[in-house]
């Protein structure tokens, strides 16, 4: 990396002296930053990851840059700009420069009844309004400890519940996967409009007895909710609670934990922020 920098800057330097309109006489200056913070941190550069953790010494081009320090024991992001001149520079992130978090909304959906068609006979899964609770719990525990914490404070969420008592029909695709889809929930919930929550979670029951909607995946996060009937991203649970849903919790928290931020992530990460930074680049 020091050596990739250190090419790409001398190449740099050779481009501006190439440079018709630069005064000839004028030596072109690389100057160095400072970063330092309150604990230690990783470092961001124009919302770019740099890869170095503070105290670090970085060569920075001139003009005005926003320095970012993911702190790496509060889980909090600090953020402040600087402006790059010829000289030597330091800045020092501290708890003023703590970035304040936006807030995003949930609606959490519990199935009751999950329907589908098996070998020609309509059949269901059922949970419990307790079980519902415990995998509402869990939800929210992934709230804390994931969502917010791996995005080092820089969101908050907000999330309501509804539980779903009548059924609530499966597709079943052509690749023989049984899916809980958006437009079976907007159904239900007709009075859902454009924009009202950020994304909705819906957690259903897999197998019940003899009963099976086992298919080859554990969640599912539609990639592009801009594109989707109310622009909200969409996420759905299809968990095979065991016995006792409790132990199959406690299994993935222990083993598996990051389900729900996981196919979040897909609704954001694969269209949705890319797309805002094209829009962005296009202004």
């Amino acid at each position: 990396m020091k050596n990739m920098l250190t090419i790409l800057i001398s190449v740099l330097l050779f481009l501006s002296s190439c440079d018709s309109s630069r005064d000839k006489t004028t030596t072109a200056l690389t100057p160095l930053v400072k970063i330092t913070s309150s604990e230690p941190g990783w470092i961001y550069l124009d919302g770019k990851y740099t890869g170095y953790k503070t105290p670090k010494e970085l060569v920075v081009s001139q003009g005005e840059h926003i320095v970012g320090v993911a702190l790496e024991q509060s889980n909090t992001y600090l953020r402040n700009s600087i402006v790059i001149d010829e000289e030597k520079t330091e800045l020092h992130l501290s708890e003023n420069d703590l970035q304040q978090p936006k807030i995003w909304k949930a609606l959490w959906i519990g199935i009751h009844e999950a329907e589908g068609v098996v070998a020609g006979n309509t059949v269901s899964t059922h949970f419990s309004t307790e079980e519902l609770d415990a995998a509402h719990d869990y939800f929210q525990w992934s709230l804390r400890e994931h969502f917010e914490k791996f995005s080092y404070g820089t969101m908050k969420w907000e999330s309501e519940r509804i539980d779903l008592t009548e059924p609530v029909a499966l597709n079943h695709s052509q690749n023989g996967w049984y899916v809980l889809e958006p437009s079976t929930i907007y159904s239900h919930l007709p009075n859902i409009k454009d924009g009202d929550y950020d994304c909705i979670f819906t957690f259903w029951r897999e197998k019940e007895g003899t009963v099976s909607f086992a298919s080859s995946y554990f969640g599912l996060g539609w990639t592009n909710p801009m594109t989707e009937a109310k622009k909200i991203g969409y996420v759905t649970i299809k968990f095979d609670a065991g016995d006792h849903i409790a132990d199959a919790i406690n299994y993935y928290k222990n083993n598996d934990p990051g389900v729900w931020v996981h196919e979040w992530l897909h609704t954001v990460g694969e269209n949705f922020f890319q797309d805002k930074e094209a829009s962005s680049k296009g202004r």
